[in-house]
């Protein structure tokens, strides 16, 4: 009988191997490891750049061109999960050999990211704690992911809805795919790509530049609901604690407008709006624990994302999820 590894090798296999390094029990450490990529690959960079901050760099300004080319042209498609993946592809296909591939790891446990306490926030703590959220394991991601679209083209794409069905619809389907986590990593800008054209093909408009940081925005801005980029985080983390969409609603809510009509429009793509350093604010990521992430410290999960509820809200040990 084989023995399970006490790791995720697929999760280690992102990485460049001469960036993770291996303690005396042959336990991994990522914590300073660098993700496999196409940047100034050669002879003596097989899998790409080594230094993180460089690779960051590269990775938003490459994304910012592709995701202007979006806005010029959209990828057409059925709003699927291969729509999904192509858009992905597109986005990261400078940086990223597996760019448009679905997630591989963790396979057989859930992928953990800390986020902020939904529900400490929701009690008035103003800065609330980081905990574990889980998003569904990488064995799970084409079936769960290929079902919540599926979903959505049952409902016409959203398509002929009035404006308040619409945000409901759109909320649920975002809070879904973004509880799956299709991809190992560009998961929101790839959703921002994806519902902006979405939603632009219902006849409505996301406008992602009101996910600028509110100190960006002019003191008038925003004042009414005030920083969406942070709504917009504790939003899907409160769906993936709880199963509510309260806080992601009133997100949506804010920042989904009417088209305009065909005579008054200027832009060559109607609706499809991109602000990448709003989408860059709106994604900014949280740290991710290394220990729950290799070894699988926390149950899977196995019920369907349409069978969850606020009555569903896992509580268990560490069973959160995102």
């Amino acid at each position: 009988m084989t023995r399970p590894r006490p790791f995720s090798q697929e999760w280690i296999d992102y990485f460049i191997p001469s960036t993770v390094h291996w303690d005396a029990t042959g336990f991994p450490d990522i914590s300073g490891a660098v993700l496999r990529n196409l940047v100034r690959v050669s002879a003596d960079r097989p899998h790409g750049i080594t230094d993180p901050e460089v690779l960051d760099v590269v990775e938003g300004l490459a994304t910012y061109t592709r995701m202007s080319e979006l806005r010029q042209e959209p990828i057409p498609g059925n709003y699927d999960l291969t729509h999904l993946r192509r858009i992905h592809h597109h986005l990261f296909q400078d940086v990223y050999p597996w760019a448009g591939e679905l997630r591989t790891a963790p396979r057989d446990w859930p992928m953990v990211k800390h986020g902020p306490d939904v529900q400490a926030y929701r009690n008035g703590v103003r800065n609330p704690p980081e905990i574990p959220h889980r998003y569904f394991a990488a064995k799970e991601v084409r079936g769960y992911g290929s079902a919540v679209l599926d979903r959505m083209a049952a409902k016409n794409h959203l398509r002929g809805l009035d404006r308040d069905t619409f945000v409901d619809e759109l909320t649920k389907v975002w809070a879904r795919i973004n509880y799956v986590h299709p991809f190992r990593e560009g998961n929101t800008r790839a959703q921002f790509a994806f519902f902006t054209q979405l939603s632009a093909d219902a006849g409505y408009s996301f406008d992602a530049e009101r996910f600028q940081p509110v100190e960006a925005n002019l003191p008038h801005q925003n004042s009414s609901v005030g920083d969406l980029r942070e709504q917009f985080v504790r939003g899907r983390f409160e769906y993936m604690q709880t199963g509510e969409t309260t806080l992601l609603h009133e997100t949506i809510d804010a920042a989904v407008v009417l088209a305009a009509p065909p005579h008054d429009r200027t832009d060559p793509t109607p609706g499809l709006s991109y602000d990448l350093s709003a989408v860059r604010a709106a994604t900014a990521g949280h740290p991710r624990p290394i220990s729950g992430m290799l070894s699988g410290r926390t149950e899977s999960l196995a019920e369907p994302v349409e069978a969850r509820g606020p009555q569903r809200a896992h509580s268990h040990g560490t069973g959160y999820e995102l």
